[in-house]
Formats: C-alpha cells, sequence, structure tokens
C-alpha cells in the first residue's frame, strides 16, 4: 500500500522541488521528510498547502494515491461479488491474506469477512469480535465508504438499539446522502437493503416499512440501474408478504426476479437469493417466484 507521502514525495521530485523549498513556512524541513517516509501523519490543511506549494490539485493527488492503491481501491466491489454469488473459496482466500496482517484495519477486515462468510452458513463470530466493532462504530467520527460497508454487514450481528441508534446518527449527518449517492454502488441502497431485510426477519414489518418508505422516495428521482430497481422491486415484495399481504408481495418478489435472471449471468447469485427467501416463504412459493417459464415479459414494463 502507497502512503499519501509517498505520492507526495513522488510528486515533489517530479517537479525538482526540494525538501527545504516545499516545506518552507508550512511545516519544518525534518517534519515533510517523516511524512514522505510514512513516519508521521500530517493535518488535512497542512497537505494543501504543500499541494499548492508544489501546484498539484488535489484531484490531481486523489487520483494518483488511488492508482497507487488499486488493490485496495478494487477490495470491496470484488468482496461485495463474491459474497453475492456465494463464492466461498474467493472468501476464504481473502480472509486468508488479512489474517496474515496484524493491524487494526486488518483485523476488521477479517471480522468483515467472517460475518459474510456466517451470514452464508460458512463461519461464526464471536462476542469478543462483535465487541470489537461495537468499540470501533462508538470510536469514530468521519465515516468513508469503508465504514459504511463495514456497518451494512454488522447489522445483523449489532445488538438492535445500539444499530438502530448509529443508524439514525448517521442519517443526523446525512453522510448516507451527500458522499455516497454518486457512486454506481450506492452505499445508501446497500445499508437500507440490509436494515430492511434485518427487520423482516425480525418480523418487525412495521420498522421495515418505513425505512422502505424512506428508500423509496429518495431512489424515486434518482436514476438506477436495474440491479437497484429490481431490488427495490424486491424489499417492496417481501415487506408485503412479511405484512401479510402475500399475493401481491409475491408478484413483486417474482417480478424482481426475472429482471435478475434476465440481466444477471451468474447462476450462484440467484441460488444465493433463493437460499435467502427460503428464511420467509413455502416450498411452493419459493418455486412459483423463481418459475421463469412462459413469463409474460409484458409484466416487467412497470416497475412499482
Amino acid at each position: 500500500m502507497a502512503e499519501i507521502g509517498e505520492v507526495f514525495k513522488t510528486f515533489r521530485k517530479g517537479k525538482n522541488i526540494t525538501l527545504k523549498e516545499a516545506s518552507s513556512g508550512i511545516v519544518s524541513y525534518t517534519f515533510l521528510s517523516k511524512f514522505e517516509r510514512g513516519l508521521t501523519d500530517i493535518s488535512f490543511m497542512h497537505l494543501l498547502e504543500l499541494l499548492d506549494r508544489i501546484n498539484v490539485q488535489l484531484s490531481e493527488f486523489e487520483f494518483s494515491y488511488q492508482k497507487s492503491n488499486n488493490y485496495l481501491n478494487d477490495f470491496l466491489p470484488s468482496l461485495q461479488r463474491a459474497y453475492q454469488s456465494s463464492d466461498i473459496d474467493s472468501l476464504n482466500a481473502h480472509l486468508r491474506r488479512w489474517q496474515n496482517k496484524s493491524d487494526k484495519f486488518s483485523k476488521l477486515q477479517v471480522i468483515q469477512i467472517k460475518m459474510m462468510l456466517t451470514t452464508l452458513g460458512k463461519a461464526t463470530i464471536t462476542e469478543d469480535e462483535i465487541n470489537t466493532l461495537q468499540n470501533y462504530f462508538q470510536s469514530i467520527t468521519n465515516w468513508t465508504f469503508f465504514e459504511l460497508y463495514l456497518f451494512g454487514h454488522a447489522i445483523p450481528f449489532l445488538e438492535e438499539k445500539f444499530m438502530l441508534n448509529l443508524f439514525l446518527e448517521l442519517q443526523k449527518k446525512a453522510i448516507l446522502y451527500d458522499l455516497f449517492r454518486y457512486d454506481s454502488f450506492s452505499m445508501l441502497f446497500y445499508i437500507y437493503n440490509n436494515m430492511i431485510l434485518h427487520m423482516l426477519e425480525q418480523q418487525n414489518a412495521v420498522v421495515a416499512q418505513q425505512l422502505l418508505d424512506n428508500l423509496a422516495s429518495y431512489f424515486q428521482n434518482q436514476e438506477r440501474d436495474y440491479y437497484h430497481r429490481a431490488r427495490l422491486l424486491n424489499l417492496k415484495g417481501l415487506t408485503l408478504y412479511v405484512g401479510g399481504n402475500k399475493e401481491s408481495g409475491l408478484m413483486l418478489i417474482k417480478k424482481s426476479n426475472v429482471i435478475t435472471f434476465l440481466i444477471h449471468d451468474n447462476s450462484r447469485f440467484a441460488l444465493n437469493e433463493k437460499n435467502y427467501l427460503s428464511k420467509f416463504l413455502s416450498k411452493d412459493e419459493l418455486e412459483s417466484v423463481f418459475n421463469f417459464k412462459n413469463v409474460d415479459l409484458n409484466q416487467l414494463n412497470t416497475f412499482n
């Protein structure tokens, strides 16, 4: 992993600017040298001043930093793909990679992957690991993509009152809405999805419906791909089903499954979805919503 200081040093030397020239009047020569070697942290304001001194835009610096850390940038999406398709081998490979490291970040990654495997019935989470997560969430004030993703997977494992209070605090800070709403992989949708499913598993259709209404209202004017739209249909259908309106619920679930079937080329994804829905639906109902023979494609014209 390339450190921020290393990336800054690359820019500075590439512009033939000395440590003394770059640091003068901003930080000490010694401090900048340590920063470039990854031996100390730096404030955001000082970083901005240093970038201005060497005539590098923040967006350029960020792009270069991300390019230097391609593995970490791709880690979360690749992990999500493995989880969605129930790719146990890939998840275990990720787990072994992070278990070989001892820093706090790696420890959290191990817990995250173990939560995925536990959800898929292939591992267990200890009480100490849950406590580690809760303590971590309580200790941070600045949430990024990683913390939101970690929280999304932790939802079924956290004490319910703690989980709901944390979610409400995130909403108050508008973190979910303002920082991540333009991502192709919507963190807002991901967390709402997990919250709603957890409430339905707890047979709390009232809270699930409230969350679903919030999500549907927000996404009403957002342009989203078919994956997000199909998932929203699935959530609506399952919420109706658990709330007692089984016929309408099953219709929406089947509509969601048909869309997913037509656009998704990974059979494991459908199998994972079928295994999850088996928690709620009877065997006959499950067969019905995954029966795609003689499907009238006109039913896909309207997204309710």
